[in-house]
C-alpha cells in the first residue's frame, strides 16, 4: 500500500522514462475525489479505448466523460505514437468495482493472479488507470506498446513496486476484455526490463509536444437550428450535451434537429442560468460558445462563406448576365429582320414573326446554359456566381 504520488512525482516520473507528455487543461486538479476515497494505491491498470473516431476526439473523451461515466476515465492516454496525455490526477472512473482476491494479490505481488469472478471491491482508489487508444481489435504500434511499459515502470518505480503491481482491466473485473489482443504475462515482463534498466532509453527525449489546439464549431445563428436541418454539427452538438449531462434523448441522437435537441439545449441554457423565453431552446452564442463544439470538416456543417476572390456579388452578375443575353439577342433578331426588310414598313404579323428570331435565340442560349453554367438551370454562371447555388 501506498500513499499516491503527487501530481508533480508523477509527471517527473514519466518525464524521468524517455515519454513524450501532453498535459490538458488542469489535470493535476481534475478528478473524482468527491465521489470516493482515492488511496491507498496499489498498481497500475491498463485499458484499451474502443472504438473511436479520432485521437484526439478520444482524449477528449477520457477529458471529460459522457452521460453516466463522467471524467476523468483515467489518469493518462497513451496514444498510438506513444505520447502520454495526462488528462485528470486523483481519482478517475477507470477501473470500476472489482475482485477483492485480485487486489490482495496485487498487494502480495503474487506472480499468478487468481480468476476474477467477482465485482466487490472498488478499484478506482487502488489504481492508477492508463486508457491506450485502441478499439480492441487492432494491432499495437510498437511505439505505443512501449510507452505503456514505459509509463507503467516509471509509475512502479516511483513506489518501489515491481512488476506484478500491474494487471490488466480484464483481470480486475469480470467480463471486460481489456486491453484486447495484449498477453499480460508478456506484457509484465516488458515492465520489469524497464524496471531492470535493461531496455535502452530513446536516444533524445522526447520533446513535450504542445497540444493541438482544437477547433470549434463557429456559431451558425438561431435560424440554422430548424426542424428537419441535417447537419454533422448537430450531431457534435448533441454528443457534448451528453457529456454535459443536458440529455433529453431517449434514442442515440442523429445529425438531424428534432425537438429532442432543443429540449436538451434548453436544459444546457438552464444549467448556465437562463430562464424562461432565454432558455427556448435554440443556441444562442454565449452557451454556443462554451458548449465547445468540435469543429466539423464534413460537408453541411455550417453555411458555406463566400471565397475572397468572389468580389461581384452573384445576383448582380446574374442581373449582367441576363441583360447582355437579352440584349444580344434582340439586335440580332433586330439585324435579321433589317436585313430583308424595311422594319418600318412591318405589319403587325410580320413584326409577331420576327420578335420570334429573339425568342428562339434565347431558347438556343437556355440550351447552351444547361450544358455551361449550374447543373439544373439555364443560367451561363459559373458554380460560385449563381445565386441559386446554396451558400
Amino acid at each position: 500500500m501506498a500513499t499516491p504520488l503527487s501530481a508533480d512525482r508523477f509527471l517527473s516520473a514519466l518525464k524521468g522514462a524517455g515519454l513524450g507528455v501532453v498535459e490538458h487543461g488542469r489535470w493535476r486538479t481534475h478528478n473524482r475525489n468527491t465521489q470516493g476515497n482515492w488511496g491507498p494505491v496499489n498498481g497500475v491498470m491498463i485499458h484499451h479505448t474502443g472504438p473511436y473516431s479520432s485521437e484526439d476526439d478520444m482524449v477528449e473523451l477520457c477529458r471529460v466523460g459522457y452521460r453516466g461515466l463522467p471524467g476523468p476515465l483515467c489518469h493518462g492516454v497513451i496514444d498510438r505514437s506513444g505520447t502520454v496525455h495526462l488528462v485528470g490526477y486523483g481519482r478517475t472512473n477507470h477501473a470500476g468495482m472489482g475482485d477483492t482476491d485480485v487486489l490482495l494479490a496485487v498487494i502480495a505481488e503474487k506472480e499468478t493472479l487468481p480468476r476474477d469472478n467477482e465485482a466487490d471491491t472498488d478499484g478506482n482508489r487502488h489504481f492508477y488507470g492508463f486508457e491506450c487508444v485502441n478499439t480492441g481489435s487492432q494491432s499495437w504500434p510498437a511505439a505505443q506498446l512501449d510507452a505503456m511499459a514505459r509509463a507503467a515502470a516509471a509509475v512502479c518505480r516511483a513506489h518501489g513496486w515491481t512488476e506484478r503491481s500491474v494487471i490488466g482491466h480484464k483481470e480486475w473485473q469480470p467480463g471486460k476484455p481489456d486491453p484486447g489482443g495484449i498477453d499480460m504475462a508478456d506484457f509484465r515482463d516488458r515492465v520489469a526490463t524497464h524496471l531492470k534498466g535493461a531496455a535502452k532509453p530513446p536516444t533524445k527525449p522526447k520533446p513535450d509536444p504542445k497540444p493541438k489546439p482544437r477547433r470549434y464549431a463557429a456559431y451558425p445563428g438561431p435560424e440554422f437550428f430548424r426542424t428537419g436541418r441535417s447537419s454533422p454539427v448537430i450531431a457534435a452538438m448533441a454528443k457534448r450535451l451528453i457529456a454535459e449531462e443536458c440529455s433529453s434523448f431517449d434514442t442515440p441522437p442523429g445529425p438531424v434537429w428534432t425537438e429532442a435537441h432543443r429540449r436538451s439545449y434548453a436544459a444546457y441554457q438552464i444549467k448556465n442560468g437562463y430562464q424562461g423565453s432565454d432558455a427556448d431552446g435554440i443556441p444562442g452564442k454565449t452557451t454556443w460558445a462554451k458548449l465547445r463544439v468540435p469543429h466539423q470538416s464534413a460537408p453541411g456543417s455550417a453555411p458555406r462563406a463566400r471565397k475572397e476572390k468572389d468580389v461581384v456579388p452573384p445576383v448582380l452578375a446574374d442581373v449582367a448576365e441576363r441583360t447582355i443575353a437579352t440584349y444580344v439577342q434582340s439586335m440580332l433578331g433586330l439585324l435579321a429582320a433589317a436585313s430583308t426588310t424595311d422594319i418600318l414598313s412591318l405589319s403587325v404579323w410580320e413584326s409577331a414573326s420576327v420578335a420570334a428570331v429573339p425568342a428562339a435565340l434565347s431558347v438556343l442560349k437556355s440550351c447552351l446554359g444547361t450544358v455551361l453554367g449550374r447543373r439544373g438551370t439555364a443560367s451561363w454562371l459559373p458554380l460560385h456566381r449563381d445565386p441559386a447555388t446554396p451558400r
